[in-house]
């Protein structure tokens, strides 16, 4: 009896523990094996995803409409660090609720960027594939018209948009 609740006590350790984190990282190693983390994994340890657990960006966004989308048309974000245009791209897609992956394509990530020469054909960052089409470079008004096509939601059909202090309600 005592070694049940044991299990049981570790199972709910183990359910509890990624609600307290506030990032949540998904990563696949060059032998295939999946690791779930609260830390982000080396440099180049293959392909990675983040998801905020706090605001659900970065993975799913709580919307259907935007989850129903994403089934359709992933959105798929190909960076390196220190990008200021990969981190504009990276913050107009948490702005406006939209599940992504995003992919690490340095030259300390071969993996990655194979995949990437193999998924689009050349390497350029940032790279944005919605479903089936590629941006390469980013342009918000271009990004914000596949995102519409696709059947995303615009930032303010968000359920849990906030009106900013001031700003009249709509």
């Amino acid at each position: 009896m005592a070694r049940n609740t044991l299990i049981a006590l570790l199972l709910a350790g183990l359910i509890a523990t990624p609600a307290l984190a506030a990032r949540l990282y998904k990563w696949v190693d060059e032998r295939g094996n999946v690791s779930y983390q609260d830390r982000p994994p080396p440099e180049g340890r293959g392909r990675v995803e983040e998801k905020n657990l706090r605001d659900g960006t970065g993975g799913d966004s709580g919307n259907p409409a935007a989850a129903e989308a994403a089934a359709r048309a992933p959105v798929m974000l190909y960076m390196v660090p220190r990008c200021n245009p990969c981190d504009a791209a990276r913050l107009y897609l948490k702005k406006r609720g939209v599940p992504f992956t995003e992919i690490n394509v340095s030259e300390k990530n071969p993996q990655a960027q194979e995949e990437m020469r193999k998924k689009v054909g050349q390497l350029s960052v940032p790279t944005i594939t919605v479903g089936g089409k590629v941006m390469q470079g980013y342009v918000e008004s271009l990004l914000a018209g596949e995102l519409d096509q696709a059947g995303y939601p615009k930032a303010d059909e968000k359920p849990d948009a906030e009106t900013p202090e001031g700003a009249p309600a709509q």
